[in-house]
């Protein structure tokens, strides 16, 4: 690093100022450690993010799995803040970067940048009918910071070892966040550092397609090897003490995907489909009846009362939608439209979010939002597929089996949000964004 040359090379004002962070470092950890020890976390922290994007892209990824730490209502979160950094890194990078080096996203991928300009521009406007003019602008600066991931991180990934990076970060999260639900759980469902036992079953299923690629791509008896090893084993795991009935079905709908785009292990596929449902056999009725009890109840906590409130309101807004940010405002307006209810107070006195990303969206946005977010996702798992054609037909057997696991994952992860309002969930953005750089890595030997 030329950090240090470069200070001692500057003006004296850059010892200065690092001499007195690190006594202010000091004097805040003499009276609270604790708090010492997070003001020095957040020092190192900046200096990465703001020393090298794609570092800046794999911190954040990790902490988007620690959604406990931002616990107690503070206006401004740590993954707030960093996000913020990361932004201003990429900023940077981007100023500084020689134009025969640049790539856009605007041309490399035209669809899906028009698709999310349409969606967040969509959700603003939508102000102007919403009951809550507040809550739209909310909803919408949600949607906007997350979109803005999918420049940032084609901006960061540069080279292969880049997307390794990324793609390990995500794992890693996803793990962390189990091994914290283990740590405090209390004999219920783990819902992990995320949590949410739902939240924590959807990215699990993601992490283990990934972790599988990892593993292959690994060099025979490397420590890469291992530890992939390992994450496959605390995703299974993890996903299994989750009970989670969307992540099960989220599985399911990735390895049969696996069937019709796995490509050279589309066999593998079908054995891993067949080999999972008599798993998950032996575990419901031999290993873990019990525990199990929760994955063939018929009792919905009342979602279906949720569904049942969003047809109705789709049925009165089918284009404009209610306004971004909306329905757990406006769904008290649809009670008395849709017949008697079980879990009536889920909308009356604690309002709750439809628990259906497409759902969600078409309630608050009409058609042109559910459109306009399809076809982002739609956009972004093609450019997987496309590079996985792309590496096939350049003999890279690795990243068109990384290809295809990104795929796979996202699918999956699409799957479990017809149960999971995650349209602004941090993971499914990261994951949109990652396949257009993994394309634009890719040989052009084929269109």
């Amino acid at each position: 690093m030329r950090v240090p040359g470069s200070i001692a090379g500057r003006s004296p004002l850059w010892l200065a100022a690092l001499g007195m962070l690190c006594a202010t470092t000091g004097i805040v950890a003499g009276v609270q450690p604790k708090l010492g020890l997070e003001f020095a976390f957040g020092i190192g922290f900046s200096a990465a993010v703001l020393g090298n994007v794609v570092v800046g892209v794999c911190l954040f990824t990790v902490l988007s799995f620690l959604e406990v730490i931002n616990a107690g209502g503070a206006v401004l979160s740590i993954t707030k803040v960093a996000g913020l950094l990361l932004f201003v890194s990429w900023m940077a990078a981007s100023s500084t970067r020689k134009n025969e080096e640049s790539q856009s996203l605007i041309s490399e991928q035209p669809v899906l940048v028009a698709a999310v300009v349409a969606l967040v521009s969509w959700s603003l406007i939508s102000v102007v009918w919403a009951q809550s003019a507040s809550a739209t602008v909310t909803a919408t600066e949600r949607y906007l910071l997350n979109i803005l991931l999918l420049p940032i991180v084609f901006g960061a990934i540069r080279q292969r070892s880049h997307f390794v990076w990324v793609v390990s970060a995500f794992v890693l999260g996803a793990d962390v966040s189990v091994i914290f639900g283990f740590l405090q759980s209390g004999g219920g469902r783990l819902s992990g550092a995320l949590g949410d036992p739902n939240e924590l079953a959807a990215v699990l299923v993601t992490s283990l397609m990934l972790s599988v690629a990892l593993l292959a791509a690994a060099p025979s008896a490397s420590g890469r090897r291992f530890w992939a090893a390992v994450a496959i084993a605390v995703a299974l795991v993890g996903l299994l003490y989750t009970d989670s009935r969307g992540g099960l079905i989220a599985l399911g709908v990735a390895l049969l995907a696996g069937t019709l785009f796995g490509g050279r292990w589309r066999f593998g596929m079908i054995v891993l489909l067949v080999v999972g449902a008599a798993s998950l056999g032996v575990y419901k009725y031999v290993l873990a009846p019990l525990a199990a009890q929760h994955l063939s109840s018929t009792s919905s906590t009342g979602r279906t009362d949720l569904w049942k409130v969003g047809l109705r309101m789709f049925e009165a807004n089918p284009i404009t939608g209610v306004g971004s940010g909306n329905f757990q405002i406006a769904s008290v307006r649809y009670v008395q439209d849709v017949g008697p209810l079980t879990r009536a107070d889920l909308i009356v006195d604690v309002p709750h979010a439809t628990h259906d990303m497409y759902l969600d969206v078409i309630d608050e946005l009409g058609i042109p939002g559910l459109l306009a977010l399809l076809v982002t996702a739609g956009a972004s798992i093609g450019a997987a597929l496309k590079a996985a054609k792309r590496y096939e037909a350049a003999g890279d057997v690795h990243f068109e089996l990384m290809s295809r696991a990104l795929a796979l994952g996202i699918l999956g992860l699409l799957a479990a949000d017809v149960f999971l309002s995650g349209e602004t969930s941090k993971q499914l953005w990261l994951l949109l964004a990652l396949p257009p750089p993994l394309l634009a890595l890719a040989p052009r030997t084929i269109a």
